[in-house]
């Protein structure tokens, strides 16, 4: 069962959705600064605000073999979507394998075992506990289950504007509503991090697609 930690006002939410979307600005679009570094302050302020507002959604009795291999199931089949959706994006726009590699460029920002590391251990399950833990699951219990879903889908996508770059825009926006439909199928954060956790340093940095 989900989490039902204490709730603050709807203030807090709007402060924290507005502090994301500024964070991802600074994140994207300020050209001073690495970018490891930023993401990780970004995603480590927004679930401590997230926690602060509302509680931890995500307890270790949710951590179960099943949802583990839910979750990993998850990050394959995430996979062979984004693998098929850029062989498809790559005879629809003529823009869309440099986008992607802009995207891929940002690996050279860092050591390999750093990013691997930053992308494991911070920023895939900060962003799950923060935008599905969170920004959905409060969403859900302000405006219902339909609602709440659109909200999460859409905020994911929205933030990743400020870089300016279509790709990893749809890109957030397919992995966002692909993490947002299975949080609303299991009920636990789980398999959403497991799954994003896996899929991000696969596609990414061990089996990178361009």
């Amino acid at each position: 069962m989900r989490y039902a930690g204490g709730e603050s006002g709807g203030w807090a939410y709007g402060l924290l959705v507005a502090l994301a979307a500024a964070g991802f600005a600074w994140v994207f679009a300020w050209p001073a600064g690495n970018f490891w570094v930023k993401i990780t302050v970004t995603v480590c302020v927004l679930c401590a605000g997230s926690f602060a507002s509302a509680g931890v959604p995500w307890r270790r009795a949710e951590v179960t073999l099943r949802e583990v291999a839910l979750g990993a199931a998850a990050a394959v089949a995430l996979y062979g979507i984004f693998w098929l959706g850029d062989r498809c994006a790559a005879r629809l726009f003529g823009f869309a394998p440099g986008q992607v590699e802009a995207v891929y460029a940002l690996r050279a920002l860092g050591r390999p075992w750093l990013v691997g590391a930053v992308l494991l251990l911070v920023t895939s399950p900060g962003e799950e506990l923060f935008w599905r833990g969170y920004v959905m699951r409060r969403a859900e219990a302000r405006w219902g289950r339909t609602a709440g879903l659109a909200v999460g889908v859409a905020a994911y996508g929205a933030v990743h504007l400020a870089s300016g770059n279509f790709m990893l825009v749809m890109a957030a926006t397919v992995a966002g509503a692909f993490w947002c439909a299975l949080y609303r199928w299991r009920g636990t954060l789980t398999a959403c991090v497991v799954s994003h956790a896996l899929w991000t340093v696969g596609v990414f940095l061990l089996f990178p697609i361009r």
